[in-house]
Formats: structure tokens, sequence, C-alpha cells
């Protein structure tokens, strides 16, 4: 995540944002209360378990203009992302494969832009520059998380430690001059000032340059019930009409964009100045009338996801109650930001999770923020023997998890997956 530094005076921890982000409008309708939740990534040291823990209202509001979905409440990023990020990139086996094929696909797109100077902003460890360095690209890395970019910068990724935005961009070009490409994945929805952002992405970028940054699609977070997606880190939830909105206003144009699987359901979108040598490709118009179609204009609409994850939190329960009293042992599989606003909205705790398991050696020995269910490294199970039951809080991996642990499942182990909806496979 980047996003823009403004000023010496100290921000307020956490503060109501009423009004639109991209329009300005005030027209805003609530329409998910997950209720007040500490930080997604804030993981609890044993020996703080007894402290109180920071929470902040975690509500959810559509702009009636121009249909930008968007958190209600934004915490202070230097707690969200300052020195002790827990999250890098390359600790995810998925995410390693799907950035190199990024890479790779980049890199056979547009090889000349890449070898300017490839800008990567929230580049986490490098897991997408690494690759892209490989194959001939110049790159530069933009981070502000302190205890991640030394990672990166072991790696080899050249990396500057700071929050991006238009004074940042400025100081990139006045130093290495403009990039041919701009990268930035899942991070635009975790920025407050969107419009410093893109002026600095617009200033960064060379006239014949290419913007392209993937972002979760509200739409599939609707109707697939992701509300486990919706945490502090993430300001707002885009469709692509609020994302053309946005571009437009600064004098960029989007002319390309696709569907992809990461996140439940994301877009990888292509942009460049307005003046740029790109026409807009068909498949733009025609996303832009789906949305149309789905309603997604209306804010009636957006109505009916309170009562739905309402259901899975009843269901979850009921599910997890019934095993528990009948002796089994349930385990969570993965620790993300987004199990743990499930575990907190459903309230789940140690009564119904004997311990969660996850690959990342920084959670290890930790315990959840808010519930405090323990975290072991994967080798906890090879000591304690198989659970009868994985509570699969990384759902979004689901397909790849479960041919991986076919052992398991032979040996009579089941997952239950909690979203769309509650099941045991």
């Amino acid at each position: 995540m980047v996003m823009a530094k403004t000023g010496k005076k100290r921000k307020k921890t956490v503060e109501t944002r009423t009004t639109c982000r991209i329009c300005g409008s005030s027209n805003l309708a609530r329409f998910l209360s997950l209720g007040e939740t500490p930080l997604a990534d804030a993981f609890v040291e044993r020996e703080n378990l007894d402290k109180p823990e920071k929470k902040f209202p975690l509500d959810v509001a559509v702009c009636a203009d121009c249909n930008l979905v968007k958190l209600v409440n934004i915490v202070d990023p230097e707690l969200l992302f300052g020195d002790n990020y827990a999250f890098y990139t390359s600790a995810s086996p998925q995410a390693v494969i799907h950035f190199r094929k990024y890479a790779h696909e980049v890199m056979r797109r547009f090889p000349k832009l890449a070898k300017k100077l490839t800008v990567d902003i929230a580049s986490n460890d490098g897991v997408l520059l690494r690759p892209m360095k490989e194959l001939g690209a110049k790159v530069l890395g933009v981070d502000p998380a302190k205890n991640v970019v030394p990672v990166a910068r072991a790696a080899g990724i050249e990396t500057i430690n700071d929050f991006f935005g238009e004074r940042c961009g400025a100081t990139i070009v006045k130093k290495y001059g403009r990039a041919g490409l701009v990268l930035a994945n899942n991070v635009l929805a975790h920025v407050d000032d969107v419009h410093d952002f893109i002026k600095g992405v617009r200033l960064l970028l060379d006239p014949r340059g290419v913007f392209i940054f993937e972002t979760q699609y509200f739409p599939a977070l609707f109707f697939k019930n992701q509300f486990d997606n919706v945490y502090h880190e993430h300001h707002s939830f885009f469709a692509l009409r609020p994302l053309i909105r946005l571009l437009e206003a600064n004098n960029m144009k989007i002319f390309d964009v696709e569907k992809i699987d990461t996140q439940g359901g994301s877009i990888r979108v292509y942009a460049e100045h307005k003046k740029g040598p790109h026409n807009i490709r068909p498949i733009v118009g025609k996303m832009v009338r789906a949305e149309l179609d789905m309603g997604l204009d209306r804010v009636e609409t957006y109505k009916g996801l309170q009562e739905r994850a309402q259901y899975v939190k009843k269901e979850l329960l009921r599910i997890l109650t019934d095993l528990k009293r009948r002796g089994k042992k349930i385990v969570g599989y993965g620790a993300p930001a987004k199990g743990n606003t499930l575990l907190n909205f459903c309230k789940i705790g140690p009564e119904h999770l004997d311990y969660i398991i996850d690959k990342t050696y920084f959670k290890h020995g930790k315990f959840t923020p808010g519930t405090h269910i323990p975290v072991f490294p994967v080798e906890k199970i090879q000591e304690d023997g198989p659970p009868d039951y994985y509570l699969l809080l990384v759902w979004n991996y689901a397909p790849g998890i479960l041919k991986q642990e076919k052992e398991f499942r032979k040996r009579g182990g089941k997952f239950i997956i909690p979203i769309p909806e509650p099941v045991i496979v």
C-alpha cells in the first residue's frame, strides 16, 4: 500500500470521511456495518494479550453520484503501514506464481517501455520486480513499510521507502527520469487521497508510457458475499466506472481492462495519458454496460449485503459450534487480513478454532487481533497430527489448496469454506 503523506501536523488516529474521494459528493449511503474491529494485520504478542486493543468502526458507504464504494472511517496510514506491516507478498506461493506470470505478460506487451524504467508502487518485498528485472526491465520499487523495504533491497531491488503521491513522483522524476511503465497492484484501494496518487502517476509517466494496476473488483465482492475483504487497509472498493471517472479527472484514460482471479475476483487496468497512443478497446465499454445492467448505478442495489453477511455469520457459527460439541478438532488454514474481519465479525475465537497455521514467519507465535487465536507454522500439523476440519480463511485460493491437500482429504479430513456461504467439502 502507498499513499501520500501531507504536512507535519499530527493526524488523528481515525477520521470520518463524509464526502466521496473521487467526485467530492456528500451524497453517501451506508449499506454495510461490520462493527468495531482491530486492524486486520495487528497480530498480538503473547505478552500483550491482556492489554486493550485499538478498535475502529468498519462501515461501508456508496456514493450516489459516482458509485464509488468506500470506508467511512479512515485510520492513520502510519498505524497501518509503518514499522511493522505484517505482509510479505513472497510468503504466498500463489502470489509468487501470479506475479511471475504478470511480469512475463507485461514484458511481452511493453518490452521497450519496461526497459526504459519500470516503477512499482507498493512493491512490497519485490515479488513483481524480481522477475521483471530478470527479464531485462530497469526497475525501481516504492513502498512505505519500513520492515519490508530492506527485504526487497537485500534481493537486489532498489526501493524507495516512502508513501507515494505527487511529491514522491516528482522526486523520482528528478533523480531517475520518467517511467515507461508505472505499476500499482492492490494499492489504489488503500489510498485516501486518490487524486494525489494519480497526479503522482501522471507526473512520473512518460508521455507514451502505460500505467498498469490491479485492484479487487467490487462486483465480485458484492455479489459473492466477500464482505471479509472489507478491512481498514482497504479505503475504496472499485468498479470500473468510478475508476474511469478518477482517471479522466486527472487527464488520463483507461484503454484496456481484463478480469483476473486474484483476491476473489480482480481487474487489471491499463491506462495512459489522455493523448496517449492506444485506442480504447471494446472491452472497456462492454464492462461499463455490464455494470449498469447489474444495477450498480442505483443505491438500492447495494442494500442486502448486510443481511447476507449476517447469514454467513449465523451459519458458520452453527457449523463450528456443532462440530466442537461433537469433539472435533478444527484448525484455521491461513491467517490473512480478511480472515481477521471474518473472525471478528462472526465472533469466532479459541473456543471454535484450536489454532491457525500460516506460512508467514512474522505471524508465528502471535495471536489474531481481537479474537486471540494462536498462529503457528504449518509444521505444527506434523507435531500434533491433522485436524478433523480446516476452516479455510484463504478461501480465494480454494481450488489450489484443495488439490494440494488431497492426501488430507483422502484420509477423511474436510474443509469448511466460509465464502460465499459456508459449506463443508
